[in-house]
């Protein structure tokens, strides 16, 4: 799953791609790509257990668009287009005052950066409803399903709301190729400054302190451990927005263990055993046999594998079998 930042010149989007990736800083215009790990006591316990030579957390892949153009406006233009091939949007919304001590504005910043994701599909939609138009005026065959999603996003980015109020719209393969802004998942970061008291946030919008959780990314887990002690913190604000994120994109983990690796993979809630072997190796899925699982409590209540086998929570299952949250899964195959 990819994960784009976004947001209006000055939120401070490089700050917030930072803390949430570690990444050292660079150069403004470079367009980066980075890693964020998604925060997991389960495979922590399994690695503890196991001792493995690798221990392989699920990841998040994060993308910051290149801001290209000759001014802030354009600039921002170019990160929209450049987003359109995301999967989920973070938006990054001023909340501190800027070099020139203006406060921040984050109700009004939010809702103009949404006009934004707006007015750039509504100029997509109009794009290509005229050249639909201009086909049939030379005799070439409309698709009725097309030409009827469109006229119904049109007429809801006319009012001056987003796409993904219309399940209809965001999930149709005929329009999801449009890469539409206003029709992917979306989640709000305030970017706060570190004396800020943020209030409890509500839904699709988290409060972060950008400058100190990108402070905080640098630090071995020791010494953001005792800096966090001296700011009254409990958990990293980059953990919380990766959590976050999976649970919105309804994304789970499943495990492979031994002493090789101990490994979290991710999929989508409801696949299938047959998909989530292909998540590992295309082989394992070609071959697949059964998946032998025991769920993740199960085996720590157990404490081994032998124990669990005991206890009767071993179990094989199928193809079909739809993988749950936290399971421990070894998948046996022949090529």
């Amino acid at each position: 799953m990819k994960a784009g930042l976004i947001g209006l010149p000055g939120s401070g989007r490089e700050t917030i791609f930072r803390a949430l990736t570690a990444q050292s800083p660079g150069h403004p215009s470079e367009l980066k790509q980075g890693e964020a790990i998604v925060p997991d006591t389960r495979l922590d316990f399994l690695s503890n257990l196991y001792k493995p030579k690798k221990h392989t957390p699920a990841r998040l892949e994060l993308i910051l668009p290149k801001p290209a153009g000759k001014t802030p406006a354009e600039s921002f233009k170019a990160v929209l287009e450049k987003s359109r091939d995301q999967d989920v949007l973070l938006k990054v919304i001023r909340n501190f005052s800027d070099p020139a001590g203006n406060g921040p504005e984050p109700e009004t910043e939010a809702l103009n950066l949404e006009t934004e994701l707006i007015l750039a599909d509504y100029l997509t939609v109009e794009k290509r409803l005229e050249k639909l138009s201009e086909e049939k005026k030379r005799g070439k065959k409309n698709d009725p399903e097309e030409l009827s999603l469109l006229t119904e996003a049109r007429e809801l980015l006319e009012a001056n709301k987003p796409l993904r109020l219309s399940g209809r719209l965001s999930a149709n393969p005929k329009t999801r190729g449009f890469g539409f802004l206003s029709a992917k998942p979306v989640l709000t970061l305030f970017n706060c400054p570190d004396d800020f008291a943020a209030p409890a946030p509500g839904a699709g919008e988290l409060y972060l302190k950008g400058r100190l959780e990108e402070e905080f990314s640098q630090l071995s887990a020791e010494e953001a451990l005792e800096f966090m002690s001296d700011y009254g913190l409990t958990e990293l604000g980059r953990d919380l927005v990766i959590r976050t994120l999976y649970e919105m994109m309804n994304l789970i983990s499943f495990f492979t263990v031994g002493e090789d690796e101990c490994r979290a993979w991710t999929i989508r809630r409801g696949q299938e055993a047959l998909n989530a072997a292909g998540e590992i190796h295309s082989d394992i899925q070609k071959g697949f046999i059964r998946a032998e699982v025991v769920a993740f409590d199960d085996f720590r209540a157990a404490g081994n594998m032998s124990e669990a086998k005991k206890k009767g929570v071993f179990r094989l299952e199928g193809k079909t079998y739809q993988v749950k949250d936290g399971d421990i899964v070894h998948f046996r195959f022949n090529i």
